[in-house]
């Protein structure tokens, strides 16, 4: 092999170092993000729960209300 191929094959393997390590940073945000994403989601599920527990009569669902007289 020459020098040159010698140069392109430490360039590709140092190319294919960088893409894996950020293929794993990238997998560890999203699977974070994921986890961000359950947390949330089961913070609304209770809020919305305690909201159905609490409100009363006199609370109208959001369907139900007529919009403010400035639409």
């Amino acid at each position: 092999m020459s020098h040159t191929d010698q140069d392109q094959i430490q360039d590709l393997q140092v190319r294919i170092t960088f893409l894996e390590q950020s293929l794993e940073e990238f997998n560890k945000i999203v699977t974070d993000q994921q986890t961000q994403i359950s947390m949330l989601e089961r913070a609304v599920k209770h809020l919305n729960s305690r909201l159905e527990q609490v409100s009363g009569p006199d609370i109208k669902n959001v369907a139900d209300e007529t919009p403010p007289p400035h639409y």
